[in-house]
């Protein structure tokens, strides 16, 4: 098998991992529950149609369940979550929920698993400034020792860029902020796997972060490749401006001389304008692409019934000729 084969195999494997046709004329009859029934489980009992006799295989199977490596594990959800991260997140906010581990239990899980690494190699421990009890050091306290929320609340200042400049994406359209939460958690996973990386090979690891969004929003999102890296850019920026801000506003409540009223309309101002030019441009694209739908439906349309229309002059006349 060529290179150019394997990685067309691969790409079709990244839009359809699972298999879930069958015969329906193919009979089958539980061992467990005696149901005759069509289809890879029993309806009654979900035992397995094609269950085979004990083997070593069925030993490691069950082994490696013990330890979480079945299907709709954790291990299995970040495989996924890895070489096809958004067709992954696209299945689950559709409704393909059965073959994804919990995402929120994952990401907590992810999260003690950081500190547990951290900790192990004696790395990143947040030391505080002796002194300082200042909101923003009490928070990034927090957030070195609670990773996996720390970075959900992190991301969670993505979630209204992304909203507003995906909405009109070519696939996922108009997706809920509720199915936004849902990405966030995802992309607060893949930070997490970033993190556990940099803590071997260093803090240029970070730079990853950016590539999975772009990655990972391609593939969920459906747009091209400069279409998807603008809007991108877009929500990384604007969404480091609304972390910034949010710790404007808590030195501003806090009578801190860090920030001023001046720099927080500032940045609200240019917050607010990037993201409203960046849906602007998308919803007139969105509608460019729409409006080019209908128009080429109907003249696929057209040319059909010009079609039909001829092969019925052809009939016609093939039999004034007999």
């Amino acid at each position: 098998m060529t290179l150019k084969e394997r990685y067309k195999r691969f790409k079709a494997w990244q839009l359809e991992p699972f298999d879930w046709s069958y015969d329906e004329n193919e009979r089958h009859h539980c061992a467990n529950c005696g149901n005759d029934f069509a289809g890879k489980f029993c309806p009654h009992c979900s035992q397995k149609a094609d269950l085979k006799k004990v083997s070593w295989k069925s030993v490691f199977q069950s082994t490696a369940e013990v330890w979480g490596m079945g299907n709709r594990s954790m291990l299995y959800s970040l495989w996924q979550l890895i070489w096809r991260p958004g067709y992954f997140i696209s299945d689950y906010i559709n409704g393909k929920r059965q073959v994804s581990f919990p995402p929120v239990k994952m990401l907590v899980l992810m999260g003690l698993l950081s500190v547990l690494m951290d900790h192990l190699l004696g790395i990143k421990e947040f030391k505080a400034v002796r002194g300082d009890t200042s909101l923003d050091a009490e928070f990034f306290a927090w957030f070195w020792s609670s990773p996996g929320w720390g970075w959900l609340v992190m991301t969670g200042f993505f979630l209204i860029p992304t909203w507003c400049l995906f909405r009109y994406a070519p696939r996922n359209t108009k997706h809920t902020l509720p199915q936004g939460f849902f990405i966030t958690v995802f992309m607060a996973i893949q930070t997490l796997i970033v993190e556990c990386l940099a803590d071997f090979f260093g803090y240029y690891t970070y730079i990853l972060i950016p590539l999975c969004y772009f990655y990972t929003f391609r593939q969920l999102f459906g747009y091209d490749f400069w279409g998807n890296f603008w809007r991108v850019v877009i929500t990384l920026v604007s969404g480091f401006w609304l972390v910034i801000m949010a710790m404007a506003i808590v030195d501003l409540l806090t009578a801190s001389s860090k920030y001023g009223v001046s720099d927080l309309v500032f940045l609200i101002l240019h917050t607010v304008v990037l993201i409203l030019v960046g849906m602007f441009i998308s919803k007139k694209t969105f509608d460019f692409r729409e409006k080019n739908k209908q128009t080429l439906s109907q003249y696929l349309k057209k040319k059909i019934q010009a079609l039909k229309l001829r092969i019925k002059q052809k009939k016609k006349q093939n039999n004034h000729e007999e």
